[in-house]
């Protein structure tokens, strides 16, 4: 039977045991592994060293004396390599895999292999004195680091000796946590292969077009520092509002797949620049030169009929000359406004019934035939009151929205992420239900989908040379927001905070902007 008096350590070594198997999280499972170690043994302070090749990575320290001494004041950690020879104890235990329950590092003996370095005492005042150290083998008896306790406490918080029967037992648990650890590398490793595949894919679709590139990234890096500053609030409407850290991955990944769906939306139109590409308005230039030439040839067959008739007098060629000279003219002035009326913008009234007209003339060409000066395609596209999309470009370009949820949909994301569809496609829905694709209202659009809407409205606005406009000075970009919040399209509360927090100044500092 089990001595009695280790029964509760037993007890607790099982309760550690099921507590480091529910951590995945790497740095919080070494910070676990510790602070659970040094509870189990009262020890004052406690490290772990993980092996990387041909060293040892000081990876978590902790120390109650001088937390407790200087606070926030307390030196910052930062891991650093230790080569893995056996001239340190940490070392010596991860070269042999023999435990260390050392009485006093101040009084080690000459003839040992391993020394204790002083320098870390010396500079914070502290005294080492006793310490266990263990190797951590893994499920295959390899052994990928040391678990280093330092200053077993008795009740009085006077320092002892480590007890040599709980060696067993801490090395047990370092096991314990050795495939833990193994298990949390490797989904740290897949979690991090996931992350660069998302990152690739969404760069891969923002490079379709140059004036898109970097799009993606910049709304995950926007949509983050909203989120966070929104966990600072300790008032006003976000003060119990607090994203965990599992939330917050969530959102950087919307984020960084809320555009994916562009794949699935035809290149050119996506690169619309203006109401008829160059190709297109380089054959009407080309047709409004044969319609010139047609005239000009058309004229000068008049005057060779007047010439047979022996009508061309100096009257005669000066009416012809005039009537050339008018609807080339008009020909020119018609070319000129179709080029005018081809960039995006306001169309008016006028220049509809204007462009009806145009419409509506025909010339020969050089197979007698009689064509219109414009196609069809090319009127409907010119006629386009606002912006340079067609009805069915503009419905083109937001189903990028339902291609993206079709897309992520089909990701099969652990539960912490199932929500990242959800967010990633209602960042163009609209708090009074004016967006798209569903028409959600306030109530029914999460938070963090109101978080990408703003973002990703921003960078728009401010994204330098954007195939339909120009990049946007800030302040009229910001004026904008505040308006789209007036309208209850956008979360006043969240543009409010964007703008006071002034998150949006790294993104304009990153890509070049200036504030007017």
């Amino acid at each position: 039977m089990l001595d009695q008096n280790l029964v509760d350590p037993v007890k607790k070594l099982n309760q550690i045991g099921i507590a480091l198997s529910s951590e995945t999280r790497l740095d919080r499972l070494l910070d676990l592994i510790v602070r659970e170690l040094r509870a189990f043994t009262r020890a004052d302070a406690g490290s772990i060293y993980i092996r990387s090749g041909e060293t040892l990575r000081f990876e978590v320290a902790q120390n109650d004396t001088l937390q407790k001494r200087q606070g926030a004041a307390a030196e910052s950690f930062r891991p650093f390599p230790l080569p893995l020879t056996k001239k340190s104890i940490a070392g010596y235990v991860a070269l042999t895999g023999e435990t260390l329950n050392i009485k006093d590092v101040y009084d080690l003996d000459d003839s040992t292999e391993y020394g204790f370095n002083r320098e870390f005492d010396q500079r914070n005042d502290y005294r080492s004195k006793s310490m266990l150290v263990v190797p951590m083998f893994d499920h295959r008896g390899e052994n990928i680091g040391v678990v280093q306790l330092i200053n077993a406490l008795d009740d009085n918080d006077k320092v002892i000796s480590f007890k040599p029967e709980l060696e067993e037992l801490v090395l047990s648990l370092a096991s314990q946590a050795a495939v833990a650890i193994r298990n949390a590398l490797l989904i740290n490793s897949i979690r991090n292969l996931f992350a660069a595949l998302v990152q690739y894919s969404a760069s891969a679709i923002d490079a379709r077009s140059p004036h898109t590139a970097g799009h993606s990234r910049r709304v995950a890096t926007l949509a983050l520092q909203v989120a966070q500053a929104v966990n600072r609030q300790m008032e006003g409407p976000f003060d119990r509002v607090s994203l965990s850290e599992e939330e917050l991955e969530e959102l950087s990944y919307a984020a960084w797949l809320h555009d994916i769906g562009k794949i699935g939306v035809r290149e050119w139109v996506l690169e619309k620049a203006d109401k008829l590409n160059d190709t297109r308005m380089d054959l009407i230039r080309s047709r409004f030169d044969q319609i010139g030439l047609g005239i000009v040839l058309n004229l000068q067959d008049q005057r060779l009929k007047l010439l047979a008739e022996g009508r061309l007098d100096s009257e005669a060629q000066a009416a012809l000359q005039a009537e050339q000279e008018r609807r080339l003219a008009e020909v020119n002035d018609d070319l000129e406004f179709i080029t005018r009326i081809n960039t995006p913008g306001w169309l008016s009234d006028e220049d509809v019934v204007r462009l009806g007209r145009i419409a509506e003339k025909e010339y020969t060409d050089g197979n007698g035939r009689r064509l219109a000066y414009l196609e069809e395609f090319e009127v409907k596209n010119l006629s386009i009151r606002k912006g340079n999309l067609t009805p069915e470009e503009y419905c083109e370009i937001q189903s990028h929205v339902n291609h993206t949820l079709n897309i992520v949909n089909k990701i099969p994301f652990t539960p912490e992420l199932a929500r990242i569809p959800i967010f990633a496609a209602a960042h163009h829905e609209m708090l009074n239900g004016s967006g798209y694709p569903q028409g959600l209202k306030a109530e029914q659009i999460p938070l963090q989908a109101r978080i990408l809407a703003v973002v990703d409205i921003f960078d728009a606005l401010v994204a330098r040379d954007r195939p339909y406009k120009k990049a946007m000075p800030v302040e009229k970009a910001l004026a904008i927001l505040q308006d789209e919040a007036k309208m209850e399209r956008l979360d006043k509360n969240l543009v409010d905070l964007f703008i006071q927090e002034k998150i949006w100044a790294d993104e304009v500092v990153t890509s070049g902007h200036e504030a007017d």
